[in-house]
């Protein structure tokens, strides 16, 4: 049986004189398997409507970039909404509307939206993004 944990996740940790436990290392597994992971990549918009971006597991936040770190550009009166911070049940909308959604989680990933006719240019054609993602 361990006689220590670690200090953050408090995992067993065993000193030379303990004894090891199969069921000690299986608590450390289902742990470790629940903790916060990372997912990172890029994509080229193709300027379909919505784009979904696949993961694993639904995400706790996605930060949505283009290659050259922009998330909103203001063009004339208007701000295109090109990436954002969403998190679920919080999507990013585009030009403050609350209206059109522009990014938002879903639970297979996240879904990037782009429209002509709105602010949304997560999908822009030929734009390459960049998203973080913490599931």
């Amino acid at each position: 049986m361990s006689s220590l944990k670690t200090e953050q996740y408090q995992l067993h940790h065993w000193e030379p004189g303990d004894s090891v436990l199969r069921e000690e290392f299986n608590e450390n597994f289902a742990k470790l398997d629940v903790s916060t992971r990372l997912f990172f990549g890029s994509y080229t918009g193709d300027g379909a409507a919505e784009r979904l971006i696949s993961l694993p597991i639904t995400p706790k936040a996605v930060l949505l970039f283009t290659r050259d770190g922009k998330v909103n550009i203001q063009y004339g009166n208007y701000r295109l909404t090109y990436g954002g911070m969403a998190l679920p049940g919080c999507p990013v909308y585009a030009d403050n509307s609350k209206i059109d959604i522009a990014l938002e989680v879903t639970t297979s990933g996240f879904t990037a939206h782009h429209s002509d006719s709105s602010s949304c240019r997560c999908n822009k054609t030929s734009i390459v993004y960049h998203y973080l993602a913490l599931c």
